[in-house]
Order: C-alpha cells, then sequence, then structure tokens
C-alpha cells in the first residue's frame, strides 16, 4: 500500500515537473550540471553516490544558483547565513573539513574568507554538500533521516516531499537530455 502510494506521488511529481523544467535558464541548468558532475565524484561507504538527490537540494535552496545567500535576516553575520549553490553555512562547512579529509584545507580559512568560498565557488559548494550528505547517509542509514538532516532536523517531511518533488523535476531534465 505504501509503495504504491509513494510510486503515485512520484508519478504526479513527475507529470508536474514537466512544467518547471521549461521555465529553467541555462546558468541554473548550468549550476545543476556542476554540482551533479561533483557528486558523481563522491560515493558512499557503499559506493554509491547521490548526484540526483544533490541536484534536488541545490533545486530547493537556491533554485538552482538563483538564491545564493539564506537565512540572512535580522541583521545576522553572513559567516551566519546558508550561502552559496547548495546553501551551506560556515558551520556546517567546518563540520565536514574536519571530517573529510579533502577538505581540510578549508579549515585554514577565517569564517570570512570561508563564506566568500562558499558564495563565490559552486564546486566548492557542492563538494561540502555532497560530502555533507554521504556523511548523513553514512551515519543515518536512510534517505529520509539524510535529507532531513541536511535541512538541520532528524525528522522533516515537508522538506524531504520538497526534495523528492524536484527529484522528479531532475529525473525529467535528465530524460530529456538537458542534463546528464
Amino acid at each position: 500500500m505504501m509503495k504504491s502510494l509513494s510510486l503515485l506521488v512520484l508519478f504526479v511529481c513527475a507529470s508536474l515537473a514537466d512544467n518547471t523544467n521549461d521555465t529553467m535558464s541555462p546558468k541554473q541548468l548550468h549550476v545543476l550540471q556542476t554540482v551533479r558532475n561533483v557528486a558523481k565524484n563522491i560515493p558512499d561507504k557503499n559506493g554509491k553516490t547521490y548526484e540526483n538527490m544533490v541536484s534536488a537540494i541545490c533545486l530547493t535552496e537556491s533554485s538552482a544558483g538563483k538564491n545564493t545567500i539564506g537565512d540572512f535576516h535580522n541583521h545576522r553575520s553572513i559567516t551566519k547565513a546558508s550561502l552559496g549553490a547548495m546553501q551551506i553555512r560556515v558551520s556546517t562547512a567546518r563540520h565536514v573539513s574536519q571530517n573529510i579529509k579533502a577538505l581540510n584545507w578549508l579549515n585554514n580559512l577565517s569564517d570570512i574568507q570561508l563564506a566568500a568560498r562558499l558564495l563565490g565557488d559552486t564546486q566548492l559548494s557542492a563538494k561540502v554538500a555532497t560530502y555533507y550528505l554521504v556523511l548523513l547517509h553514512n551515519s543515518r542509514g536512510n534517505s529520509f533521516n539524510a535529507i532531513s538532516g541536511y535541512n538541520g532536523g532528524m525528522v522533516n517531511h515537508t522538506y524531504y516531499n520538497k526534495i523528492m518533488y524536484n527529484s522528479a523535476v531532475v529525473a525529467q531534465l535528465v530524460s530529456s537530455g538537458k542534463l546528464s
């Protein structure tokens, strides 16, 4: 029952996604392709990659690079905001860099320098986000909990549903040849 309901939701999302992928700008498609290319090279402990999920997160978090600064209100410091195509916080990037040897060099940057890099470097944003998602997947064991964790929680049905919707958008972009 639950499996057929999930398939129905995915089918409806895919049908709606047809309309969404026609409104993607070339710049947004470029950001999504950059994110996908990075994610294809970062597997989890079982060798699985998450390019579709990371692309859906990018689409959800920043509209594929259209909105590169989030959570920046109430005179909050830029280093506390969610930054870049993947909406990574400096504190999250620091956490990932302490757990991923390939990103240890980020520890040598000041918070302002790291914030600037996250804002201006889509590949870096995608690397940090993908490694973060892999860490979450490795520790939490399933996509629902990993995706919820990406948005700062243990259980986040609303966010997960947005990612599932945008996964259908990404699948349609791939099947139409707009993304590889």
